[in-house]
């Protein structure tokens, strides 16, 4: 199936079962040849812990076997989004347009910030500023301590991908239109196009534009002065981060809904394919590919010193009567072997995992509100063992979590931010 016409095809069943889916750690100079968190972290400042997208804190995981909520917020609508932990406070956008600021110790609420439609994206957060997109075709600059407005600009399409500080800059895919957005797109009168931005990070104002094929959900992942960054039409970019100039083009076999994560010299992506791509980072060049034989992957991976790993959605047919459930990977890294998979009791994991040097969290949800399937957030050891499981309401966590200070912090589709100790 080619990329389009698989794109026409998720779309389709976007239209019934998916319509409503969805700083301070120290690093190396270079993530070339070794993993850029040399240090325990100490913040979750951007979707997946740093500008490398890799997901991993580096230590212990200091959560026990029987663990409990510290706290829960409860907000007006669902969580797609993930949050973000620095300066103490937890920052997550929720369906309900809004951009939330708790206290990361107690959850109590330290401000709200209302965008003009539903937030599903990640802020991320740098030198006291949280940037964050909306459906409302607009990225937002909010002072992290007062919660108002330092900047908005407005773009042609629907953000749900998380911007990406970078040296006085942020970068951002723009555009979304099939899937979970496409209801969304049709009612914005969004068209079918998706940009990649550079912004200055003090003004919004334009440092460099590329426009590509369809839409960029993709997070871009910044490492050895190249941006990588993913679209739907299925390549993987890398880009001058100074100029946006093209450095190459890697194409997977299909959509790319995922964020690049970066280490050891090499970048790891996902597909629609169900397939997990591992790319040279200064060639562009195919390491491994390995195929999870599943209906799409959605999620981004985790990188560690040893593996990679990465929830997946089956297939599943009413022409057969059986039932495949999600799965947690694992790949060799230096190779892409598959080392285990674990079996959830969940239909879809488009949540992407967090790993220490011990476990391995991430979340899985139901495509609809009427599943039957049992949802939550998973712990597995970093050897495939099922340690612990938490179930969720709604339609489960869809959410990526964030670990920091021993607490795991993750939304709900039941309209709840936990942090789990």
């Amino acid at each position: 199936m080619t990329n389009q016409n698989r794109r026409q095809f998720l779309a389709a069943a976007s239209a019934s079962a998916l319509a409503f889916t969805a700083g301070c750690q120290r690093l190396s100079p270079s993530a070339s040849g070794s993993h850029p968190v040399t240090e325990p972290i100490e913040s979750w400042a951007t979707f997946r812990g740093d500008r490398h997208n890799t997901g991993y804190t580096g230590d212990d995981s200091d959560i026990g076997t029987d663990p409990s909520p510290a706290w829960t917020y409860e907000a007006d609508g669902p969580f797609w989004g993930s949050p973000v932990v620095a300066d103490g406070t937890v920052f997550i956008g929720s369906a309900d347009n809004a951009l939330y600021a708790l206290d990361a110790e107690t959850g109590d609420e330290e401000w709200t910030f209302a965008a003009d439609h539903r937030i599903e994206a990640t802020p991320a957060y740098s030198d006291g500023t949280v940037y964050v997109g909306s459906y409302d075709k607009r990225l937002y600059a909010v002072d992290a301590a007062a919660g108002t407005e330092r900047w908005s600009r407005s773009f042609d399409g629907l953000i749900r991908g998380s911007p990406t500080p970078w040296d006085g800059s942020i970068i951002v895919g723009v555009g979304c239109h099939n899937l979970a957005c496409a209801w969304y797109a049709d009612e914005e009168g969004a068209p079918e196009n998706g940009w990649i931005y550079s912004l200055d990070a003090a003004t919004g104002e334009t440092d460099w534009r590329v426009d590509v094929g369809t839409e960029v959900v993709s997070t871009p992942a910044v490492a050895d002065d190249t941006v990588y960054v993913g679209d739907s039409d299925g390549i993987l970019h890398a880009l001058d981060p100074a100029s946006g100039d093209t450095r190459w083009t890697y194409e997977t076999r299909d959509m790319i809904w995922s964020s690049p994560a970066v280490a050891y010299g090499t970048v790891f992506i996902t597909d629609w394919n169900g397939n997990v791509h591992a790319v040279d980072a200064e060639t562009g060049d195919e390491a491994w590919l390995a195929d999870t034989a599943g209906r799409y992957i959605s999620g981004s991976v985790a990188v560690d010193e040893e593996g990679v790993y990465v929830g997946h959605t089956p297939y599943n047919t009413l022409d057969d009567p059986t039932t495949n459930y999600a799965k947690v990977f694992r790949f060799d890294r230096r190779t892409g072997e598959e080392d285990w998979a674990f079996e959830t009791s969940a239909l879809e994991i488009g949540s992407s995992p967090v790993v220490t040097t011990d476990r391995v969290y991430v979340g899985s949800h139901r495509q609809t509100e009427e599943g039957d399937s049992t949802v939550g957030i998973h712990a597995l050891t970093t050897d495939g063992e099922e340690e612990w499981f938490v179930e969720i309401g709604g339609r489960g966590v869809g959410s990526s979590p964030a670990l920091v200070d021993g607490r795991l912090y993750f939304g709900g589709t039941d309209a709840t931010v936990y942090a789990m100790e």
